[in-house]
């Protein structure tokens, strides 16, 4: 699940970089959190909206949960804690309860999505979500790293993504 509204966003490119990289054997299925309204208590009253469920049910059936972040302001975009609040509601034990996550970020600034990723690990950690500790991806200067057409073109940090992933692979094998 990529964070960004973008079209144009290297937080989406740097997940469709990161599908292919994933070990044999891992399917990977993408969930744009762009869908979901905005979490409103009377909305969640008078029954989930589409695609409230369609999120839930994707979370809890995934092995682990690829988080990827842009940083805003310093932050955490709204897109990405809507997806994280919606799928924290009822039903009990709420989809993020024990559930391994992966986060990644890049963004064209110099600090590499740290702060954003910091508020999002703090908002799984009180979920009791299974954050991966290490290694991390946070893609300072993003825009030197990709092509035109939003190809992830730098050889170090393809290498770092084939880590990454199947470092997350394995984090998910803990977990099960």
């Amino acid at each position: 699940m990529a964070g960004s509204q973008r079209r144009r966003s290297f937080n989406g490119a740097l997940l469709r970089a990161a599908v292919p990289r994933a070990p044999a054997g891992v399917e990977v299925r993408e969930f744009d959190p762009s869908r979901l309204p905005f979490y409103d208590g009377d909305l969640e009253a008078a029954g989930d909206p589409e695609p409230v469920p369609e999120l839930k049910e994707a979370v809890h059936a995934a092995d682990l949960v690829l988080l990827v972040t842009p940083e805003y302001n310093g932050g955490l975009p709204a897109v990405m804690k809507n997806a994280v609040d919606w799928a924290s509601r009822p039903p009990r034990p709420h989809a993020w309860d024990g559930k391994p996550v992966a986060i990644m970020g890049a963004t064209p600034g110099r600090l590499g999505t740290a702060l954003a990723q910091r508020s999002l690990r703090e908002s799984l950690a009180g979920l009791n979500a299974r954050v991966m500790p290490q290694p991390r991806i946070l893609l300072a200067g993003a825009g030197a790293l990709f092509d035109e057409e939003l190809r992830l073109t730098d050889r170090g940090t393809l290498a770092r993504l084939d880590k990454f992933m199947s470092a997350a692979a394995e984090w998910a094998r803990r977990f099960r």
